[in-house]
């Protein structure tokens, strides 16, 4: 492996996504963009700059098929991972990683063979009601919380949440994947399709996401570097709920990542591209 910049694993990224919009066109899937890769196809119509995922989400009903769809369809280079597999158990929803390349989380070092990849959430509906749907998704974010302090090496944490990462973790030993289990099922049991809410429940926005349905609406096409891909209808009103204003650039200590810069790929790639 050859380590690389963050215009590689940007490369690395398009080349997933595409293949996940191909395979989502051929059997009329819908997704969307979410997130900071919603927000940069609209602010930069394309990566934020200094971003190195992307972010998707597809309606429950559709993404309960993609793993078997997925693994069938594509190239032998890309991988579908299974985040609660024995291995990982970080959360439930889909990664689509290049075997080709390797990618390091802050706080998730254990995690020794993941390439460069891109995230795939399912998009589920809320309760029947506002109130509902908001206090069903605090209930959720409490066992998410508790699973990350579980996870995730506390080395990392400053301060008071590193001496409360250590004590979770000495309090509670629940073994590796009980609580997504839990969490899985209890969202499976009461979400209510007559909602009028979408909610990401393993996103990081917490509150911010729940989403009015309305804002998702039918997927719409928008540029992203020189491909085009699925994303909200109203970007606007979703990128406001979640940013405020979108468009102004946060302040250089904000412009973080998952990886802090550690990307690599196999040297033959290079070899090939060379060739090329």
């Amino acid at each position: 492996m050859k380590s690389v910049d963050i215009a590689v694993c940007h490369q690395a990224l398009l080349s997933i996504a595409v293949e996940f919009d191909r395979i989502c066109r051929k059997h009329g899937i819908p997704y969307y963009m979410i997130g900071g890769t919603m927000l940069g196809a609209v602010r930069h119509e394309g990566f934020i700059p200094w971003d190195d995922d992307m972010d998707f989400a597809v309606p429950r009903v559709w993404f309960d098929r993609l793993p078997s769809l997925l693994s069938g369809e594509l190239p032998p280079h890309l991988r579908v991972r299974l985040l609660n597999e024995p291995d990982l158990h970080t959360s439930n929803y889909l990664k689509v990683d290049d075997v080709r390349t390797r990618i390091a989380y802050k706080g998730l070092e254990r995690i020794k063979d993941m390439g460069i990849n891109i995230d795939i959430f399912p998009l589920d509906d809320g309760l029947k009601t506002s109130c509902g749907t908001r206090l069903f998704t605090r209930y959720i974010q409490l066992f998410l919380r508790l699973n990350d302090l579980l996870s995730i090496d506390p080395a990392i944490r400053r301060g008071v949440k590193k001496g409360m990462a250590r004590w979770i973790r000495f309090l509670f030993p629940i073994p590796a994947g009980r609580l997504l289990s839990y969490v899985e099922k209890c969202i499976r049991k009461h979400v209510a399709p007559a909602s009028g809410y979408y909610v990401v429940f393993y996103g990081i926005w917490g509150m911010k996401e729940i989403v009015d349905k309305k804002y998702f609406g039918r997927p719409r096409e928008y540029p992203f570097d020189r491909f085009r891909f699925f994303g909200v209808a109203d970007a606007d009103a979703y990128l406001t709920q979640l940013y405020g204003n979108y468009m102004e650039l946060p302040p250089v200590e904000k412009r973080t990542n998952h990886a802090n810069g550690q990307y690599a790929v196999d040297a033959s790639l290079f070899d090939a591209q060379s060739e090329a």
